[in-house]
């Protein structure tokens, strides 16, 4: 059910949810609730205020985001559920160093992510910039020309997927599935669909790779990982994709890379600065294919939150380990 306030009844776990105002998705959401646990208790907020108001109340939190004045309103909160999989903004130091469980939505990203990820690749492979040129400029001998001349099989092409969580999992698979070689590093070496190495050979990696795909977490060991000293280790003509975050890259330096054929083209969805300023030298780069940070994003989205939140909600009710669990310390 619905309320102001949580139910007063016993230990029925209270639900405060500020991860969607869509209407639809929040009566499915309360349905789901009452259907698990008719006792339980799901309130709304529709803004940071009235969350501040309802927080104290509640048991579980289920958010966009998780911020210190949240959690100074925390009084029984035990588990905080986050729609997104970067997790990086809600690590403060209490919030840390509480006992407050914190699970997230890693995974619901995997397919559109990788989907995103190859789409991007075939517009480079393809030359297909210089399509949409010919669509505005009509002559048809020198595009044609060039596009020949520049269009590329990605068959055969060695990947390095840096990162091999779940969304680098995916994107692999799908690379490996449209005929790349792929290989991975990770912080733990394994051999998972794909050899995976060690992040310390990430730098003996990147000499051979001729796409490099970055899905790590953001965390106080990837930030600006890629910059002056990796980018020139790149194979030249290759491709930098990155879909993790715009940390994890100096943008500075990338533009001088790019400059330096080493790599020779980059496929970005996420950025240092968000929203990417309206004078960024990124826009309008032709060595460079962008879009504004949609690439894990799809209509069906908050529907599957709700759907893994339920999943770990009964885990919750019946005393078990709950899935998707961060350590808050490790940063994932």
């Amino acid at each position: 059910m619905t309320a102001s306030k949580c139910n007063e009844l016993g230990p029925m776990p209270c639900v405060l949810s500020f991860a969607s105002q869509n209407p639809l998705r929040q009566s499915e959401l309360v349905a789901a609730v009452a259907a698990l646990d008719p006792g339980s208790s799901v309130l709304f907020a529709s803004n940071e205020a009235v969350a501040l108001e309802l927080l104290p109340q509640a048991d579980i939190l289920l958010a966009h985001r998780y911020s210190p004045e949240l959690h100074a309103h925390a009084k029984s909160l035990r588990w905080v559920h986050l729609s997104v999989a970067g997790i990086e903004k809600s690590l403060f130091r209490d919030f840390v160093n509480s006992e407050i469980t914190l699970t997230n939505s890693r995974g619901l990203h995997a397919r559109p992510m990788a989907e995103w990820v190859m789409a991007a690749l075939y517009y480079w492979a393809q030359n297909f910039s210089t399509a949409g040129q010919w669509q505005l400029a009509r002559e048809w001998r020198e595009p044609k020309k060039k596009m020949t001349e520049q269009r590329r099989t990605v068959k055969g092409l060695k990947a390095l997927v840096v990162g091999y969580g779940e969304v680098g999992k995916g994107i692999a698979t799908l690379l490996r599935d449209n005929g790349l070689s792929v290989e991975a590093v990770a912080t733990r070496p394994r051999h998972d669909g794909c050899e995976v190495y060690a992040m310390e050979y990430l730098e003996e990696r990147l000499e051979e790779a001729d796409v490099v795909v970055l899905t790590l977490p953001a965390t106080h060991r990837t930030l600006g990982l890629f910059n002056r000293r990796l980018f020139p280790l790149m194979k030249e003509g290759s491709v930098f994709v990155n879909v993790a975050r715009g940390s994890l890259v100096d943008e500075d330096d990338l533009l001088a890379a790019l400059e330096s054929g080493k790599p020779g083209f980059a496929l970005l969805d996420v950025f240092r600065e968000e929203p990417l300023p309206e004078n960024s030298p990124l826009f309008g780069h032709p060595q460079i294919f962008m879009t504004p940070h949609v690439s894990g994003n799809f209509p069906e989205y908050t529907r599957l939150v709700h759907d893994l939140f339920m999943a770990n909600f009964a885990r919750y009710l019946e005393g078990e380990p709950l899935q998707y669990v961060v350590d808050k310390k490790r940063g994932y």
